[in-house]
């Protein structure tokens, strides 16, 4: 559901009207940017270039896109600590709210510092920027920009209501993210009364930017209520595997959805779906609708041994073996990992989709008493008696039998190499 924008209620604040474009960017304004530096960011944009150095760049102007007069922060997550850490508090104020004019120049500074590396602690960044606040903000607004969804405990939809009932309106940013990040981030926005935006890839992510630090404050959704259920419902599940549904707000078991049972009522409210290692956060049920969630599928042409992991958790997702080619998961971004930790790195899955990846593939016909597979220097795959073949993800390779090296380059994947 989007909101239409409003008449405010003086002019300081906004005007809505045909024709003109609506804008709260004044004086009195203050606004926390966070910024998401998580593990994530750094996969690739169809320009080549990672979506944090993008960020970064983009982030640099900040301060020429609002008042110089208004108060301006950032806050960072995801940038001290490494995933390995798991550190659900590492979020940090970059640059304390002041006039942008001031502040602006300290975040040209600051931005090109962050490291993106860490886990995506979102509820926990809403609740610290809205303690960023100076005591004598009138009008308090946070643009949350990020990639992906909640990776720690809590739940950032009620974050946002919270904040909300205070008075504080979050505008969020989905920055080329899956169908999962982006319903979140819908209903983070709606929560507070704020407006969510797509960024798809970098040359928008300024103009949307812009878009978001001018929006206004609308009515925020209340949390669904009423009488009357209505319907979760998913497209898939992985065979046989239970996805427990849980009450946000309790954070109770009310439900599952599995391969058998794809859809289940609910009476209206916010709840959670597990997804393997993985939670599917602030899915809304209202009275009389169904909710769809769609998850994503991962099909490899060839059979693999490889594990599918979260690029920013490590979490192992799914299997792949010379049974099983296929894995339905949780839209997000993951890495393939096969044997000697080759990794074919930032396989964005989307909800509703179906991916589907050709190994590259390594072939040794005997005569030869000693061969194998050396990637950077190092061997990643030998053959002997039993074993002529080896699959692999993408990358530059050498293939060396009885002592002799040939190079063979895979940088998409599907390559195929076999000598004569």
């Amino acid at each position: 559901m989007r909101y239409l924008p409003i008449l405010c209620a003086t002019a300081l604040a906004c005007v809505s009207q045909p024709g003109i474009s609506q804008t709260c960017n004044n004086a009195d304004r203050s606004v926390a940017l966070i910024l998401d530096a998580s593990g994530s960011m750094h996969a690739r944009l169809p320009s080549g270039e990672s979506r944090i150095a993008a960020a970064q760049k983009v982030v640099k102007g900040v301060a020429s896109l609002v008042d110089p007069n208004a108060q301006l922060g950032l806050r960072v997550y995801g940038a001290r600590s490494p995933a390995s850490d798991k550190n659900c508090e590492d979020s940090h104020l970059v640059v304390a709210l002041a006039p942008a004019g001031k502040a602006g120049p300290e975040i040209q500074k600051a931005v090109d510092q962050v490291k993106a590396q860490g886990w995506t602690p979102i509820a926990y960044s809403l609740e610290q920027a809205g303690a960023d606040f100076p005591a004598t903000a009138k009008e308090r607004a946070i643009v949350l920009v990020s990639d992906g969804k909640e990776t720690c405990k809590g739940d950032p939809v009620v974050a946002a209501r919270a904040l909300g009932a205070k008075g504080v309106v979050i505008h969020t940013i989905g920055y080329a993210v899956d169908s999962a990040a982006r319903m979140q981030l819908e209903g983070i926005a709606r929560a507070s009364g704020g407006k969510y935006f797509e960024a798809p890839d970098a040359p928008e992510l300024a103009a949307t930017l812009k878009s978001a630090l001018a929006a206004c404050r609308q009515k925020p959704a209340a949390t669904p209520t009423g009488t009357k259920p209505g319907k979760l419902r998913t497209t898939g599940a992985q065979w046989l595997t239970r996805h427990p549904v849980i009450d946000s707000q309790s954070g109770k078991e009310v439900g599952e959805l599995d391969s058998a049972r794809m859809e289940i009522p609910l009476p209206p409210g916010v709840y959670d779906v597990r997804f393997g290692p993985n939670t599917w956060k602030g899915i809304e049920v209202r009275q009389g609708e169904t909710t769809t969630i769609s998850p994503a599928t991962l099909a490899m042409q060839k059979n693999v041994s490889a594990q599918l992991v979260d690029t920013e958790t490590g979490a192992v997702h799914a299997s792949l073996d010379a049974v099983s080619a296929k894995a339905v998961v949780m839209p997000g971004v993951y890495d393939l990992v096969f044997a000697n930790d080759l990794r074919w790195p930032y396989l964005k899955l989307d909800g509703g989709k179906t991916l589907t990846l050709a190994p590259v593939e390594v072939r040794v016909n005997r005569p030869w008493n000693t061969a194998r597979v050396l990637r950077d220097g190092k061997p990643v795959a030998h053959f002997d008696a039993v074993t002529s073949r080896a699959r692999l993800p993408p990358g530059e390779y050498v293939v060396e039998i009885d002592g002799k090296p040939h190079a063979f380059s895979a940088p998409k994947g599907g390559e195929e190499w076999e000598n004569k």
